[in-house]
């Protein structure tokens, strides 16, 4: 893992924007199912991954990484296989496009621990 790009909290605060503007626009779909599954299942993944602005820390920043990757080939996939309206393909396809250019930039290395001098 590389030790520049973007820190993991604010990879997090983007996937939480972006799971709840997912949700919040498939409000506006005639057929909002897949829309708001996917944007559910972003919102949970930002928040169970071990990470500062994390509600639970229950997955590693690895699995959360792979687990983005699942999210972001499904959100590709479904824009073209799923029984939505244009709209709802539009906002998966991009979604998918936009997240894979945030998990590519993202530094998911854990800071390492401070050490205190010895005396």
């Amino acid at each position: 893992m590389a030790s520049n790009g973007r820190g993991f909290w604010m990879h997090q605060l983007v996937e939480y924007f972006i799971g709840g503007g997912v949700v919040m626009m498939s409000a506006q779909l005639q057929e909002p199912t897949v829309p708001a599954v996917m944007g559910l299942i972003i919102l949970a993944n930002a928040a169970i991954a071990d990470g500062v602005l994390s509600a639970f820390k229950w997955i590693s920043r690895g699995i959360h990484r792979l687990i983005d990757w699942l999210i972001i080939v499904a959100c590709l996939v479904l824009s073209f296989i799923a029984d939505i309206e244009t709209n709802g393909r539009l906002v998966l396809l991009g979604v998918g496009l936009v997240l894979g250019i945030i998990v590519l930039g993202t530094n998911f290395a854990k800071r390492g621990a401070q050490s205190t001098p010895s005396r």
